[in-house]
């Protein structure tokens, strides 16, 4: 691995959201005005215009991310990263970056292995505070044990009651600013930032300045968690108005986000000339599309998402058509630094492509798991064609398959799963010698895992 950056390395500052779908953000055509900072960044820089999530929730989205590793499928929410699994921020670090994260997703804690590499991880979480605890409870009692069960049937039930009193389990996006700019004015040299901003994040609790924005009437928040509880546990009782005033909520929300991401970028100051800024996001969101709202799928609405890189060595206004996956933008950052990407890394830099170039186009494998439906879903996607895969995890319900022309039906509404055309039968052969290799590659790496778990434990008795 090279170890040694260029002389005039950049800072690199990657800003990831919450549950951002693509196609709300004015940059990629949305009629409203939801995201005025980072369109000027989209017009200053490079914009992907099929970025696709490896997971379609965080704990699936984010190993891709930050390790350029494959996605999980195991039913746990909560696993650490395995050390085989070098970070990005480890790269960064060795080669002189400093580093810092700032952040309030409980996936992305210390918790989970992603504190490694960073000279300064604020996850807002300690293993004495509430959020901390509840993290503990659910790698303790994941939802394939009895008591895991009766802890989300209790959740839900006391859920709107905590919202309703406490808000948003988050650290909002001003402050989220306010502690980054902080650690800028202090520090020194050059730097690698992460900012995760949880505020796009379900349940939608903007403030009526941004409600106002959007919608034609105020908003109580009263209605905000009501509506909340539907779409999460009943989305059969959401009207069309309802739909619609979630969908004003969500946009609220962006707009604010937004307006702190444009208060960071202003207070760079001289960092300005010489830092690459990155914004993308993890997945997105559904509003019922597919008869279910939040992120739930891997249907387009949850694994399409904006990506946009600008800074040193980018031309304003470039567009990249070809389809890209989020496993590819570690190593980009690498690449732009001047860095060699580790042996454990899956994904290709970028570069290429940013600097006009062909590259060469590989599907995407993107997976989701949701043990509350006790169901794994594994998506294979190229341009113009989609592959899902979706089983049981106890076995019980059997395999559905689906199949869809994004060309002719974005909306991935007919299915043409076994559709007796020579198109679609060499389209599933491929998605499912694709999956066969990856759910190989996945036992590989369990094993492994497991491996050195153990290896680790018996160190610890003095047993090695």
């Amino acid at each position: 691995m090279k170890q040694a950056a260029k002389t005039e390395a950049p800072n690199i500052i990657l800003i990831t959201i919450d549950a951002l779908r693509y196609d709300h953000l004015g940059c990629y055509g949305y009629h409203r005005d939801t995201s005025p900072s980072i369109d000027a960044l989209a017009t200053r820089g490079v914009k992907f215009l099929q970025a696709i999530s490896n997971g379609g929730k965080t704990p699936q989205a984010f190993p891709s991310i930050l390790a350029s590793a494959f996605p999980p499928f195991e039913q746990s929410w909560i696993r650490p990263l395995s050390p085989s699994n070098v970070m990005l921020a480890e790269v960064l670090k060795e080669a002189g970056y400093q580093t810092a994260a700032f952040h309030s997703n409980p996936f992305l804690s210390q918790f989970c292995g992603y504190n490694r590499g960073f000279d300064t991880f604020e996850d807002t979480l300690r293993d004495v505070s509430p959020r901390g605890i509840r993290l503990r409870l659910r790698q303790w009692f994941p939802l394939d044990t009895p008591v895991g069960r009766i802890r989300v049937k209790v959740g839900k039930m006391l859920g709107p009651v905590i919202h309703r009193v406490a808000g948003k389990a988050i650290v909002n996006a001003s402050e989220m600013t306010a502690k980054a700019t902080s650690w800028l004015e202090g520090n020194q040299g050059k730097f690698f930032l992460w900012l995760h901003y949880m505020d796009v994040h379900a349940p939608y609790l903007p403030a009526s300045k941004y409600v106002r924005y959007f919608c034609d009437r105020p908003v109580s928040r009263r209605e905000m968690h009501t509506l909340r509880y539907r779409m999460v546990s009943k989305p059969g009782q959401l009207s069309p108005s309802g739909v619609e005033t979630l969908i004003c909520l969500y946009d609220a929300e962006i707009r604010y986000a937004d307006e702190a991401i444009g208060v960071l970028l202003r207070k760079l100051g001289n960092y300005a000339s010489n830092t690459v800024i990155i914004v993308t996001a993890d997945h997105g969101e559904e509003f019922g599309e597919h008869g279910k709202f939040s992120h739930q799928t891997v249907y387009e609405g949850t694994l399409r998402v904006p990506l946009i890189i600008t800074g040193p060595g980018t031309k304003g206004g470039t567009l990249v058509e070809q389809q890209i996956s989020l496993i590819d933008l570690a190593p980009t950052i690498l690449d732009i630094a001047g860095l060699d990407s580790p042996r454990s890394f899956h994904g290709k830099s970028l570069l290429s492509l940013i600097e006009g170039k062909e590259g060469n186009e590989v599907g995407t494998i993107s997976t989701i798991t949701d043990p509350r439906v006790r169901e794994l879903s594994i998506a294979y996607r190229v341009p113009g064609w989609k592959y899902i895969h979706i089983e049981s995890l106890d076995g019980s319900g059997g395999v559905r398959e689906e199949v869809y022309d994004l060309v002719s039906d974005p909306g991935e509404t007919r299915n043409l799963h076994g559709a007796d055309t020579e198109e679609v039968r060499k389209f599933e052969l491929e998605a499912k010698d694709r999956l066969t290799q990856f759910r190989q590659l996945k036992f590989k790496e369990s094993t492994d895992y497991e491996k050195q778990r153990i290896r680790a434990k018996l160190s610890k008795l003095g047993k090695l």
